[in-house]
């Protein structure tokens, strides 16, 4: 009985607390903290570190606002350190921060700060410790947080009188290592999960490995911008430096660059498009590269870098942006405003639509709209790159007969997501020109795609074209065609095998090459026309039959077919010879 009339007695003080509701309450909270720590990305570590030294280091009086990653050796083992300055925190205050859900002087809300961060995507990494240290008015406060026995949280270390205590004061073992409690700071230390471990180098104990220049790349590929005044210093010995070096943003570099323009559009994205030429030298670009940086496609939100395509993905996708060639020198970056209806998810790895499935949101979803709004500038260097061939004309007219002939409608690639309310799209006024309600759309046949011809073997890898003949970029409504395909030289070598022999050698193999050329190009143009003619019927053809129509796998195959219009072939074949000269006959002494 005493024991009910406690049970009713907490339900009664629960109830009192709210007369609409009873709180949850966590029945096995060390379940709840180890499945959230141990399923968080590793690699978000650095951000959640990083995050919470900038925000620290803007509290510092201007001049004097600074974020610094060291090695700090530990019983002989260099172990990565993050200090920043700004205003300490008390010992009760470092012990509440150790918290799940804990901060000290933030908001926590779903789109700003969580509170658990920087704990739960550290301690899988760090299960041998995590020390953090504080300065405030002159005292400086330890407190360690990491795994012993099974469970995560504060580490008991001897204190005052030997007793076992989790925040201890360490003023005087600050200042030997260096740093003067005068002012206030905090700094974060990483054990590892290994006495032995190297945190500087090795930080997550080979699972994942981690690349000489990781600590830079982690801070790079993330951050967009910096807080103002806030000075960001790799110590020597951190990322192989032989000196401090400070780290310039991505936002900075790219407006220092000579071409680089911020177009902001109606819906009030900002698209960055930057071309650095120096990335085109050999060696340059890549995540060691300080100084020049990588090209690169990705969204940025509340300055913060997300859905990054980079290397080798960002060359293959490029030609969805508008960037057909260069894109090793390219950059384009489609920056969300802040009120833009998007929700970082729980770990911070990739956001989220505020929409009812809440999708995944993908630099891809705006791919059309930095077509769109692509600078003159831009277009006019890319024009420059784009391969000529006189043959091309004609088979896009021969495109635009069977667009019209198939009743191909135009339909024109998306803009971007829209999020107006469905009730009020359904009662927005018709704007002019715009069909009416139950009146059928007028036809507009589809026009021809751009045809990109690539005779580069750098550009053909760059696509993923090394073995295959054509890639369709339905964003951009293009086709790239790589004309080092076997089919290519195959038919080349058999025409020029045909060709009469008093012909100069060299006009015939020219006209073989020019012809073959022509005859795959409209081989793959065709095939492309008919899976353009199957839009438009979900029952017969949903996305995922138009996928593969439009694969790179099937218009290889219809290059493949070699038969299909060959006489047409040998009849291209025998006009191109005859404006081919007659071979020089060797003068006789």
């Amino acid at each position: 009985m005493r024991r009910y009339a406690l049970l009713r007695r907490n339900a009664w003080e629960i109830y009192s607390l709210s007369s609409t509701v009873t709180r949850l309450r966590v029945q096995d909270e060390d379940f709840l903290v180890t499945a959230m720590i141990e399923r968080c990305p590793k690699t978000m570590m650095i951000r959640e570190l990083f995050k919470n030294a900038l925000e620290a280091a803007s509290t510092a009086p201007a001049g004097q606002r600074r974020v610094e990653f060291s090695a700090l050796p530990v019983d002989g083992v260099p172990k990565l350190a993050l200090w920043n300055s700004g205003q300490g925190l008390t010992g009760p205050e470092l012990y509440r921060m150790c918290d799940i859900a804990a901060s000290i002087r933030k908001e926590n809300a779903l789109d700003r700060n969580f509170g658990m961060g920087a704990k739960v995507a550290s301690l899988p990494s760090n299960q041998n410790g995590m020390r953090y240290r504080s300065a405030h008015e002159g005292v400086v406060q330890e407190v360690v947080i990491g795994k012993s026995g099974g469970v995560y949280g504060r580490l008991l270390r001897p204190g005052p009188g030997g007793i076992p205590t989790e925040v201890v004061e360490v003023t005087e073992a600050a200042r030997a290592e260096g740093r003067d409690p005068a002012s206030d700071w905090t700094e974060l230390v990483l054990f590892g999960n290994q006495p032995e471990q190297n945190t500087v180098a090795d930080p997550y104990g080979g699972n994942p490995r981690s690349p000489r220049h990781w600590l830079v790349d982690a801070v790079r590929s993330r951050f967009f911008r910096f807080p103002e005044d806030v000075e960001i210093v790799f110590r020597k010995g951190v990322a192989n430096l032989k000196e401090d070096r400070a780290l310039v943003s991505l936002a900075s570099r790219l407006e220092a660059l000579p071409q680089h323009e911020a177009v902001r559009t109606p819906e009030g994205i900002t698209i960055h498009y930057a071309y650095n030429p120096a990335l085109l030298q050999p060696g340059a670009g890549g995540a060691d590269a300080w100084d020049t940086g990588e090209s690169m496609g990705a969204l940025i939100y509340q300055d913060e870098i997300y859905s990054i395509l980079r290397g080798p993905a960002w060359l293959k996708e490029a030609p969805s942006f508008g960037i057909p060639f260069l894109a090793r020198a390219i950059t384009v970056l489609v920056e969300l405003p802040g009120d833009y209806p998007v929700l970082p998810e729980a770990y911070r790895e990739f956001l989220r639509y505020r929409s009812e499935r809440q999708e995944q949101v993908r630099v891809h979803d705006y791919a059309a709209l930095a077509v769109r709004h692509q600078p003159l500038w831009l277009t006019r260097l890319l024009a420059e790159a784009v391969p000529r061939a006189d043959y091309v004309d004609d088979i896009l007219a021969e495109m635009r007969e069977m667009l019209e002939r198939l009743g191909v409608a135009l339909r024109r690639p998306n803009q971007a997501p829209n999020f107006r309310p469905k009730a009020l799209a359904r009662n927005a006024p018709v704007p002019p020109g715009e069909k009416q309600p139950g009146e059928p759309p007028p036809f507009h046949a589809e026009k021809p795609p751009a045809i990109i011809l690539l005779r580069d073997p750098l550009d053909i890898a760059d696509r993923g074209l090394t073995h295959r003949a054509a890639a369709y970029y339905p964003e951009t409504h293009q086709l790239h065609v790589n004309l080092q395909y076997a089919a290519v030289p195959e038919v080349a070598q058999t025409l020029a095998a045909t060709a009469p022999p008093e012909l100069d050698i060299e006009g015939v193999q020219a006209a073989a090459q020019l012809t073959a050329e022509r005859a795959m190009v409209s081989r793959v143009a065709r095939a492309l026309t008919h899976s353009l003619s199957k839009r438009g019927r979900p029952r017969e053809w949903n996305d995922g039959h138009l996928r593969h129509a439009f694969s790179s796998e099937a218009l290889t195959l219809a290059a493949d077919d070699l038969q299909t219009g060959w006489h047409d072939t040998e009849l291209s074949f025998a006009e191109a010879l005859k404006g081919v000269p007659q071979a020089a006959v060797p003068a006789v002494d």
